[in-house]
C-alpha cells in the first residue's frame, strides 16, 4: 500500500517540476508523463481525479489563470499518457521476442535504374509515347455540369443554386 509520505514527495516533485524558470509552466502531457507512476500511486490509495485535482492545485499545479484543472483535461491526459506507455511497452517486448532477421531472408534492392520499371513493362514514356493523343480532343470534350450530374432528389431552391454555378462558370469560360 502506497503511504500518504511517498504521494506528497511525489507531489512536491511534481509541483517544482511544473513551475519552470522565469514564471513557465510546463505542459501538463509532458509533466503526467514524468510522474506516471504518481498517478497510479494514487489510484492505488484510493484517491479519485477531484482529489488528485486538489491536491494537485493546493500544491500549485493549476491550470490557465490559476484555476483548478478540470477532471476532462487532468483524466484524458493522463490515460493518453498510460496509452502511449503501453503502446511503447508492448512494442519493446513484441521486439524481445522476435528473433533477429535472417540476412539470407532479406530482399534484394534492385539497382538504381531497375527500380523505375514495373517486371515486364517497359518505361512509361514508352507507353505513354505509343498511344495516339488528341490535344483538341481532350481540352473541348464537353463536360457535364453539377446539374447535368445523376443526384438523388434536388429542391427547386438547389436546381436554382446550380444553375447559377453553371451560367458563372460559363462566363468564366468564355472571360479565359
Amino acid at each position: 500500500m502506497v503511504d500518504n509520505k511517498a504521494l506528497e514527495s511525489g507531489l512536491k516533485a511534481m509541483a517544482v517540476d511544473f513551475h519552470l524558470p522565469g514564471g513557465g509552466r510546463k505542459k501538463l502531457s509532458q509533466l503526467v508523463a514524468g510522474h506516471l507512476d504518481w498517478f497510479d500511486a494514487a489510484e492505488r490509495r484510493g484517491m479519485g481525479w477531484l482529489d488528485m485535482i486538489r491536491a494537485l492545485t493546493a500544491a500549485g499545479v493549476t491550470g490557465r489563470g490559476g484555476e483548478p484543472l478540470s477532471v476532462g483535461t487532468l483524466s484524458s491526459t493522463v490515460w493518453r499518457k498510460r496509452a502511449e506507455s503501453e503502446d511503447v511497452k508492448s512494442r519493446a517486448s513484441r521486439r524481445a521476442r522476435l528473433p533477429p532477421p535472417d540476412p539470407a531472408s532479406q530482399h534484394r534492392r534492385l539497382p538504381k535504374e531497375a527500380s523505375h520499371f514495373s517486371a515486364g513493362k517497359p518505361p512509361r514514356s514508352e507507353r505513354t509515347a505509343s498511344r495516339p493523343f488528341d490535344d483538341q480532343a481532350q481540352v473541348n470534350r464537353p463536360r457535364p455540369t453539377f446539374s447535368q450530374r445523376s443526384a438523388p432528389e434536388v429542391s427547386s431552391q438547389s436546381r436554382d443554386v446550380l444553375a447559377f454555378m453553371d451560367r458563372a462558370r460559363a462566363v468564366r469560360r468564355k472571360s479565359e
